[in-house]
């Protein structure tokens, strides 16, 4: 039987059929102190764990292209929810540890467009693979405590080129409101998911509904069906999650929920959804597009990936999302 799990902004909310409701507190954790000096002891008391206390960093004074080293940039893997991730965990880096810290050319190429509001300078000059030292992460679930020990200046003045699918949410998440700034979409695709919400509401109020409350709901599918197979020997939620997360904000806003629906198997989720009244469908004409939208909503239900992550991320709100049961610990 999958659980629902709901997140608000301080609690996790574990629901299971027929069972009792337990709640228990995020970890929260606030911004890290410049790191150009040992913090106070007012602002220590502040800081979120890190791999590597201030007290340990050691910096160099030496500089490559005006940049104090260790220098440290990103080869971006994977689609628009995983470069958000590296981006994301990048500007964490830069925050907690005082680094110099720069987007590539590439990065910046597959983020700007949607992301104009992207603070993290540019690499200075053109890009060339020589001089630069690999590295990524340790062990088979992603663990990038090599990335922090690089920023802190363990691993000596040089620079570094971050590979993989760096996706450090403990590192990034005291951050959440400067990445939501930092993901801040376009005029024109804000405009086009202010729109679609705009002509649901009409539609609600000419049926004499009340002013909905908006839950965008993602459904990741293709090829992660088969990822979550073969990499955690886990599935993919389905019809019995919909159905329980759906009535879970039903209940909670009666006569007022509406679903925004968005997927990258949109074929699935309107075959599997289309006799519900209070489902609207995404266009799907763009990923970018989608997550605006999606962004826009006031709640959230994901299934599981990267994309619907960020979705929720950005929009606030609860999120519901599956507690799957994996044979390999997923991450």
């Amino acid at each position: 039987m999958i659980k629902i799990v709901t997140q608000m902004m301080t609690s996790v909310v574990l629901v299971q059929k027929g069972g009792r409701v337990h709640t228990s507190p995020v970890p929260t954790t606030a911004a890290a102190a410049t790191p150009a000096a040992t913090p106070t002891k007012e602002r220590q008391k502040l800081l979120p764990p890190t791999v590597v206390p201030p007290s340990a960093w050691v910096r160099y004074g030496k500089k490559w292209r005006e940049l104090p080293l260790p220098v440290i940039t990103c080869n971006p893997l994977g689609r628009l929810g995983n470069v958000m991730g590296e981006y994301a965990t990048m500007y964490a880096l830069r925050r907690h540890y005082n680094s110099s810290v720069v987007i590539s050319t590439a990065m910046k190429s597959k983020l700007q467009s949607t992301f104009p509001n992207l603070s993290l300078p540019k690499l200075p000059g053109s890009w060339e693979e020589s001089g630069w030292e690999r590295i990524s992460n340790i062990g088979r679930i992603y663990n990038y405590a090599p990335v922090e020990l690089a920023a802190a200046g363990l691993l000596g003045p040089k620079r570094f080129v971050m590979t993989g699918y760096a996706f450090e949410l403990q590192l990034f998440n005291p951050f959440k409101e400067e990445l939501r700034k930092e993901f801040t979409f376009a005029p024109k695709l804000i405009e086009k998911a202010q729109s679609f919400l705009a002509n649901i509401t009409r539609i609600r109020k000419s049926q004499e509904f009340p002013d909905p409350i908006f839950i965008g709901f993602h459904i990741r599918r293709t090829d992660y069906v088969r990822h979550v197979k073969n990499m955690f020997r886990g599935s993919l939620p389905e019809m019995a999650y919909f159905t329980r997360a759906l009535t879970h904000y039903r209940n909670k806003f009666p006569a007022k929920a509406v679903f925004v629906t968005a997927s990258d198997d949109m074929a699935y989720a309107r075959s599997t959804l289309h006799k519900h009244t209070d489902v609207f469908f995404a266009s799907g004409a763009s990923p970018t597009e989608d997550m605006a939208l999606l962004s826009r909503c006031n709640h959230s239900i994901v299934t599981l990936g990267s994309f619907g992550f960020w979705s929720a991320y950005l929009a606030g709100g609860e999120v519901v999302y599956p507690d799957v049961p994996m044979e390999k610990e997923y991450r």
